[in-house]
């Protein structure tokens, strides 16, 4: 596990509690930074990189709805493995908590980031992701972290998705990440943490599945990937969001029909046309997109917020 995010809808002083409860004593405590982010009034830090937002701003006539508990890979590394289990079990029994960002993660596998990069390339694979949301990037100069030089890396995905993986060797050894947001997050952690944590690789690695395989025209795995997967089976969870579509369509559609139009118009007319853009849409846009915008709640703009 590389990264987990909770929102809960209950006042900050509840978040505080949970954290001093749970995570306190690997993590230490929540100090207060004297100023909000991402769209809360409050943020907290904690060890690592962990964070906890409150009081959302904007919330007209609702007075402290939710708070947002953020735990990136260094602060998952610090917890131990039972205390995690144990706390998702604890708030599954809850029907007021979202698990919004799971980050799973596979080191030392047995291919390289050009390995799916071709295999993407020669229509050598099935899943729901699309070769357009391919990204891979070598930098010849940039060095490890294990002292050698040369790095490469591959995104698939698109960043407004449920579903994306990477592939990447900064680490040294070749890491695999799915980063699971939105609904998908919610569905995966309650199926994949509630476990013990010894039966975790196993069910990851059935829902990793379910986003992709690599095969040949024949539907047999390629050889990297068959060893890889090592025979464990698919989950085969269905997870419906009709909003996430719409925003997923909608994103699309910007990139490839808006994108050529606005960007010459900015060069012609300047970068204050982005801010006039914003301000006119947010005041034409009326309620038809009240359901997208419910999404921050879930997926927020930034790493689950």
């Amino acid at each position: 596990m590389h990264w987990l995010s909770l929102t809960m809808w209950t006042g900050m002083d509840y978040g505080l509690k949970l954290w001093d409860e749970w995570f306190a004593k690997y993590l230490g405590s929540m100090i207060p930074t004297g100023h909000g982010g991402r769209g809360f009034k409050y943020l907290f830090n904690g060890l690592v990189g962990s964070k906890l937002y409150a009081r959302p701003i904007g919330q007209k006539g609702v007075d402290d709805p939710y708070f947002h508990l953020e735990l990136p890979g260094s602060a998952c590394e610090a917890i131990e493995a039972h205390l995690i289990q144990e706390f998702v079990v604890t708030t599954d029994r809850l029907e007021k908590a979202n698990f919004t960002r799971l980050d799973l993660a596979w080191d030392g596998v047995g291919f390289r980031p050009l390995d799916v990069k071709q295999a993407i390339e020669e229509k050598k694979f099935r899943s729901y992701l699309k070769r357009k949301t391919l990204k891979y990037t070598v930098e010849p100069l940039e060095q490890k972290a294990d002292g050698n030089q040369g790095t490469t890396s591959l995104r698939v995905g698109a960043l407004s998705s449920e579903r994306l993986i990477r592939v990447y060797d900064k680490r040294g050894p070749v890491r695999l990440e799915l980063q699971l947001r939105a609904k998908r997050a919610d569905v995966v952690t309650r199926s994949v943490l509630k476990e013990l944590p010894v039966k975790w690789p196993e069910k990851a690695m059935g829902h990793l599945r379910d986003y992709v395989d690599f095969q040949d025209e024949n539907g047999m795995l390629l050889t990297w990937w068959g060893k890889f997967v090592n025979s464990i089976a698919r989950s085969r969870t269905k997870v419906t969001d009709a909003r996430q579509k719409e925003l997923e369509q909608m994103t699309d559609w910007l990139m490839t029909k808006v994108s050529p139009t606005y960007s010459a118009v900015v060069d012609v007319v300047g970068r204050d046309m982005m801010d006039a853009m914003l301000k006119y849409g947010k005041d034409q846009r009326g309620r038809r997109f009240d359901a997208i915008l419910e999404l921050s709640k879930e997926i927020g703009e930034n790493d689950g917020v």
